[in-house]
């Protein structure tokens, strides 16, 4: 510490002099006066406590001196989250929070504890943070993806949300939807069938639009445009190659035909793929116009194409799902809606395509008669999530099949639907033949307002740095999630829970374009979801365990 008269020198100096030597001056009794109040401290710190010994002093950190345990550093303490009405008694005791709690409720926030709530619906509906109501969810499999899903879709059907669940491959929702009380319909050998030139529930309306013409003929041209693109889309997968102009024509002109006045089909009992063949081989004037052909002869030349993609249609494994009239139509006034498709072998990727296909494309047409009625004050404002998971499935076979659906998910937003696309890396839709392809298809995770990462290696993250950039931290976050358990050597006991890869059930959400930090959760299950299993996708393998033990036991007696 300075005497008194070296003090008072300096502080002439600061006070009548400037430059150099004045703000020297300065820091000189700064540090002085720290010094004397720190001395002061030390003096009002020493306690007595009766015996002949030294006591360590006070401080906010701790004791100071050897043994006191002081803290140089404090850790940051936890932070919790929760509504005023909870904590009312702890204001103003509270932080403002970067995870806002509009939505369904996810998890925790990794770094702080803090709940996280998210759907797409209330972000965009509520909020007002993104765009569009539609979410790309991007991981490897096994860490998660599912299970977070059907808690979107669990939190949707909670606030009046109807999910449809628009092709179940594995099936993943199936449980789900039944423990709700929704529809499940069974699609594949045996288990029923789907006719594509069925007015399904867009037709179904149909009648109860007399009063209204306008609105019907509309109704009745968005029926057809739609039945045509779907009949193009499947006659492409089962070629293996774009449709031809004059071929989808020729599909537009037999179906007016099939539907004319006097032809004995309507909306109620419509023609199935078998009526629409048989209408374009018998031909006629309208259908040669169409092929440009001059002769009946030049006209079946010009068709045979076209008549062999749809006698695959009509017959073989195709012809058992989609020739005949559908079995189960869907119901948009049920609480949930979930099509299972897992009855259709893994091996047939054409057939199982085209069913997610027609899937997709039914289930968009019962959206949009909903808010038909909607809008003609016939039925009340409904709101749907559509799920469409394996996307890579249908994408994988064909550039063809990437415009078939791109017309099926841009216009989720005039259809009051939040969308939400699953896949398990961007490496499934970069994979595709030509680099227009490739654009569109990477088009659909740009054009997704919000995104969810799960778990991926370090190449996947490479890939996706043009369309969804992560920050140094982010990238390290994320690709750790992949690493592999522990390998302990130590086999599972009976009855002993099977413990998650360290990476399951962690994900980062993410909006925007530019570099700003996402937000990292770990998702956590309620007591009613471990009850009700619904998240268990690996009961085969417990069963599995359990015989394995039960043999081992047999022979240890038989021994």
């Amino acid at each position: 510490m300075l005497d008194d008269v070296t003090r008072a020198n300096y502080e002439a100096i600061a006070r009548e002099r400037g430059g150099l030597r004045a703000a020297w001056a300065a820091f000189r009794i700064r540090t002085d006066d720290l010094r004397r109040m720190n001395a002061a401290a030390r003096l009002e710190a020493v306690v007595e406590d009766g015996f002949d010994r030294d006591t360590l002093p006070l401080t906010d950190r701790g004791y100071a001196g050897p043994g006191g345990g002081r803290m140089s550093v404090v850790g940051r303490p936890v932070e919790y989250r929760a509504t005023t009405a909870q904590v009312a008694g702890l204001w103003p005791w509270s932080v403002g929070a970067g995870a806002p709690l509009i939505g369904t409720p996810l998890g925790s926030h990794l770094h702080t504890g803090a709940p996280v709530c998210f759907d797409p619906m209330n972000w965009f509906m509520r909020g007002s943070f993104i765009t569009a109501p539609s979410l790309f969810v991007l991981g490897l499999n096994g860490f998660g993806k599912s299970s977070l899903v059907r808690r979107i879709v669990l939190g949707g059907v909670a606030q009046g949300i109807t999910p449809l669940v628009l092709a179940d491959v594995k099936p993943d929702y199936r449980k789900l939807v039944e423990l709700v009380g929704g529809q499940v319909i069974d699609l594949g050998y045996g288990h029923g069938q789907l006719n594509p030139l069925a007015g399904g529930v867009l037709g179904a309306i149909v009648p109860q639009l007399d009063h209204l013409p306008q609105v019907q003929e509309q109704v009745l041209q968005e029926l057809r445009a739609r039945q045509v693109t779907l009949i193009a889309g499947l006659v492409e997968l089962v070629r293996g190659s774009r449709v031809r102009d004059f071929e989808e024509t020729l599909v537009s002109t037999a179906l007016r035909i099939l539907y004319r006045e006097g032809s004995g089909f309507t909306a109620a009992e419509p023609p199935i793929m078998e009526n629409l063949l048989e209408v374009i081989v018998a031909g006629g004037d309208q259908l040669m116009l169409d092929a440009g052909a001059d002769t009946p002869g030049e006209y079946q030349e010009s068709i045979k194409g076209l008549r062999r993609s749809l006698r695959a249609l009509t017959s073989g494994p195709f012809g058992a799902i989609f020739n005949g009239q559908t079995t189960t139509p869907i119901d948009t006034g049920s609480v949930a809606v979930c099509i299972d498709v897992s009855h259709i072998p893994n091996g047939d990727k054409k057939l199982k395509a085209a069913v997610m296909l027609a899937c997709w494309a039914d289930g968009f047409a019962s959206v949009e008669a909903a808010h038909v009625l909607a809008d003609a004050e016939l039925g009340p404002q409904r709101y749907f999530q559509v799920v469409m998971d394996e996307l890579w499935q249908v994408l994988g076979l064909g550039d063809f099949m990437v415009d078939r659906v791109d017309e099926l998910t841009r216009l989720q937003r005039g259809l009051a639907t939040s969308l939400i696309m699953i896949s398990h890396t961007i490496k499934d839709l970069q994979s595709l033949g030509s680099e227009a392809a490739i654009a569109k298809a990477v088009g659909f995770l740009e054009r997704a307002r919000a995104k969810i990462f799960g778990a991926l290696p370090p190449e996947e993250i490479k890939r996706l740095d043009s369309t969804v950039p992560f920050t140094v931290a982010e990238e390290e976050m994320v690709t750790g999630w992949s690493a592999p358990q522990a390998l302990t050597g130590e086999a599972l006991k009976p009855g002993q829970t099977r413990p998650p890869a360290p990476g399951t059930g962690k994900f980062l959400l993410k909006i925007g374009e530019d570099r700003r930090p996402g937000i990292p959760f770990q998702m956590e299950f309620t007591l009613s979801e471990k009850e009700s299993g619904i998240h268990d996708t690996n009961q085969r393998f417990s069963e599995f365990n359990e015989s394995t033990d039960r043999r081992g036991d047999e022979g240890s007696g038989a021994a």
